[in-house]
């Protein structure tokens, strides 16, 4: 009894490993979206543009750097002449130096930079020659800048970076969204492979019941040898053409695996059950919905604003410039700690705004400004192209799938009629009442008529796919 329950437990485990195996459409697109390489590179460029969004972001952080010299040591020997006494006397100094800077700095976005460097100093000197001093002292300056005219630099960058990472976010999108689409592709590509490996077995299945049929009835001489051979040249050609089938299959199982992004020798299955929903499409809907969501769409304004930064990064480089710079320093020093607070005190202050205008150039500032300008002008004229193929793009999508849902009623009416008329044709075979030439005649009918109806189906999938890649929207939204 144990061995029968183990048993039935290890087919239920089999019978569930088997299933797991066989990948559905939702499946395989998950699959792809964690392994292909392509996606995963394109994730590593959206990365990379996250990172220099922080590189820019840098100087409008609190920065503090410090530089520590511990200690400095000079030791002076000098011999040195006096006239008077017209003798030679020898001086020997040693200077002993700890110092120590801090810079801490600050960006405001349309406000400027402060800038505050403290140094404190210890100096221990002593000689032979004169009197010893032990010196302690400390500075703190206080620096303002701002640039009046012009936005500075890196605001220009930062802006410029966060419309960069905004792009790439926006082309992760569309670029996963493609791949859904090909995975799609690849997906249904081998599913019609399979089950028109299906539609060649049942073929090879009728030629061989026909060409059976054909030489019994050959044998008893109620048809002719010629009736025969053609049915037997029938069920050489359905068998080529189910071992041409078998081929193509795995042909598309190896391009779904490089989707996929698995191993060449991975074993992989997919649900062959073709199920299709009817979705009624909006075309205007599809339209307005399609102009607002396109990534592509927004990446080409986003694109042109970028444009128009570079145009004011050159105006910046080549016009005229104004900075304003506030300078206040304290000090204190004495020779003892306590002596520094008690003697700090405003020591300088200081403000200038510094000009500079160039004047003569041989013309490069101004080629620099309209090569910036052109190339926004461009960037214009760009966003009107990909707008316009937009437009296009989504109209021809609705329309296609208008067309693959009616096609589907025609090639299952289709399919209906050359079903009949093959067992139709069949019965008066047996019979004697028709030949092989009309047998092979509704033979062919109903094999292209099963191909082109799964064919339908299967459009009727991609244009749906076409449609939300198009739109970059979900079906249900562009219902009417």
């Amino acid at each position: 009894m144990m061995k029968i329950l183990w048993a039935l437990a290890a087919l239920l485990l089999t019978n569930t490993l088997s299933t797991a195996e066989v990948l559905s459409l939702q499946e395989c697109i998950a699959l792809a979206q964690r392994n292909n390489l392509q996606h995963q590179s394109d994730y590593q460029t959206l990365a990379s543009t996250h990172a220099q969004l922080e590189s820019a972001r840098a100087p409008f952080g609190f920065n503090m750097s410090a530089d520590l010299t511990a200690p400095n040591f000079t030791e002076l020997r000098d011999t040195q002449e006096n006239i008077a006494l017209a003798t030679r006397v020898r001086e020997e100094n040693t200077d002993f130096q700890y110092s120590g800077d801090l810079r801490m700095t600050q960006r405001v976005r349309h406000l400027g930079q402060v800038t505050l460097n403290t140094t404190a100093l210890r100096r221990s000197f002593s000689s032979n020659r004169r009197s010893d001093f032990l010196d302690l002292s400390g500075d703190m300056r206080l620096n303002y800048q701002h640039q009046i005219l012009n936005r500075p630099s890196e605001e220009i960058s930062l802006k410029r970076a966060e419309h960069s990472l905004t792009s790439a976010r926006l082309n992760f999108d569309r670029q996963d969204l493609q791949l859904e689409g090909q995975v799609v592709d690849d997906y249904y590509n081998l599913v019609q492979n399979i089950r028109r490996l299906e539609i060649e077995k049942q073929r090879l299945a009728q030629s061989h019941a026909n060409l059976e049929l054909a030489q019994r009835k050959f044998e008893v001489g109620l048809i002719a040898e010629v009736e025969a051979l053609r049915l037997q040249v029938e069920m050489l050609q359905a068998e080529a053409s189910f071992a041409q089938a078998e081929t193509a299959i795995e042909q598309r199982r190896d391009i779904l695996r490089e989707t996929l992004g698995l191993d060449a020798a991975a074993p992989l299955d997919v649900s062959t059950e073709v199920k299709y929903e009817l979705h009624p499409i909006d075309a205007n809907r599809a339209l307005e919905i399609g102009l607002t969501r396109r990534s592509d769409m927004q990446r080409a304004e986003i694109f042109e604003k970028i444009r128009a930064l570079d145009l004011e990064d050159t105006r910046r480089r080549n016009g005229m410039t104004a900075n304003l710079n506030a300078d206040l320093s304290l000090r204190g020093r004495g020779g003892d700690i306590g002596d520094i607070s008690r003697n700090f005190e405003r020591n300088r202050w200081s403000v200038n705004i510094q000009v500079a205008l160039p004047l003569i150039d041989n013309g490069q500032r101004r080629a620099s400004l309209n090569q910036a300008q052109i190339a926004l002008e461009q960037s214009r004229i760009s966003r009107k192209q990909q707008r316009r193929q937009i437009v296009r793009q989504i109209r021809d999508a609705t329309r296609n799938l208008n067309e693959a849902e009616r096609q589907i009623d025609l090639r299952q009416a289709a399919l209906r009629f050359a079903q009949r008329t093959y067992d139709v044709e069949q019965s008066r075979f047996e019979l004697g009442l028709a030949d092989s030439q009309q047998l092979l005649q509704a033979q062919g009918d109903l094999t292209r008529a099963q191909i082109d109806g799964l064919e339908a189906i299967i459009t009727y999938q991609r244009e749906l796919k076409n449609v939300r890649v198009a739109t970059m929207a979900h079906l249900e939204e562009l219902r009417p």
